[in-house]
């Protein structure tokens, strides 16, 4: 990684300068909610094998260390503003998980559903500077005592795995299916770090891939759909080589994420200067339909919710209410089912699908 941080000053300079302007406007977090979760909610969800419903917390930690180290963190990505910046004492860790928990588990238990417990904290679940050991250890328990929550998902950047922390949950939770999220964006190491700074390479992945297979750990890999510098052909190429790699890498599950424009980002830098425009749904429904087929997705499990979705920052076509609806629709019925034919049921054909292949290799 020494040489890709040499040869790329300019680039990580930029995204630290606009790191440090954001951090400067961000408000200081009040200590009462330090005991509070960022976020939580239960919905719908597709689960690996069929439709469920997924209980999300968002905890509040210190926050990334990639982005909050000497690199200035990734070009799209201002999770970093949701944390408190110093660290948080673990005990107010475990009381925001524990404050999400209690609210949600009455309806939880007494639902005949089966859930996925997924566990975010705008960074890594396995940096201890963020959740410590005896954190996690805790949350392993909580969750391997609930019958109907059957999956766990936690994301973490590479360099925090090791097999000790693998060994143990796999320990913990050996009755529930588990996966571990890697923010992968593209299975190019040139554009992942030249064009989104994550500071990682394709074999460093590939090492843990191998790990967590090792302790039937599942992997969930995050791609990014249309990158900053990339337009929307370009997009669509890097996303569709993307996924046939990683299924044959058997990886288990793949989520889309469409960019969407965060603040005091430079992603927000392009697009207020009218050099980035968000993808369009045509070019999501197109990459599923390049690079699947209905064989692989019984192999790989394929999901995309976008934020922001149908909105000027997120994923959207023309912003017609009807052509946004449908398109949202339509990507939410593919992700439930997994079925590629609900992709030619579009209930609304929208004009702008003539401007959009007109343009997508353009911007």
């Amino acid at each position: 990684m020494k040489n890709y941080k040499e040869k790329n000053l300019f680039f990580i300079g930029e995204l630290k300068a606009l790191r440090e302007q954001s951090l400067m406007k961000k408000k200081q977090i009040d200590n009462s909610l330090l005991d509070k979760p960022v976020s939580y909610w239960i919905k719908e969800d597709r689960l690996l094998n069929g439709v469920g419903k997924e209980f999300t917390i968002i905890l509040r930690t210190k926050g990334c260390g990639w982005a909050l180290g000497e690199t200035g963190g990734c070009s799209m990505c201002s999770y970093v503003q949701d944390a408190n910046i110093e660290e948080i004492d673990q005990n107010r860790i475990m009381k925001q998980f524990e404050f999400a928990y209690n609210d949600k588990i009455g309806e939880i238990t007494s639902d005949k559903s089966n859930y996925v417990l997924k566990i975010f904290n705008s960074g890594s679940f396995f940096d201890d500077s963020e959740i410590s050991a005896d954190v996690r250890k805790y949350i392993y328990k909580k969750v391997a005592s609930v019958d109907n929550i059957k999956e766990f998902v936690v994301e973490s950047r590479v360099e925090y795995i090791n097999s000790e922390k693998i060994r143990e949950l796999s320990f913990y939770l050996k009755g529930k299916y588990v996966e571990i999220a890697f923010g992968l964006e593209s299975a190019s190491d040139y554009i992942r770090n030249y064009y989104i700074n994550k500071g990682m390479v394709f074999e460093e992945f590939t090492k843990v891939l191998t790990l967590c297979k090792e302790f039937n750990i599942g992997v969930k890999v995050y791609l990014l759909l249309k990158p900053p510098f990339l337009n929307e052909q370009g997009a669509i190429d890097d996303c569709v080589a993307s996924i046939n790699r990683l299924i044959d890498l058997n990886v288990n599950t793949i989520s889309i994420n469409p960019l969407n424009i965060q603040k005091g980002t430079l992603a927000e830098r392009l697009w207020y200067q009218n050099r980035y425009r968000p993808p369009w749904f045509h070019s999501l429904f197109k990459v599923l339909k390049k690079s699947l087929t209905q064989e692989k997705l019984t192999q790989v499990r394929v999901v995309s919710d976008p934020s922001g979705a149908g909105s000027k920052r997120g994923i959207h076509n023309c912003l017609k209410k009807e052509c946004e609806k449908s398109a949202q629709m339509l990507l939410k019925k593919f992700t439930l089912s997994q079925n590629l034919a609900v992709l030619d049921q579009q209930e609304h054909e929208c004009e702008c699908k003539r401007i959009y292949q007109l343009q997508k290799s353009f911007n």
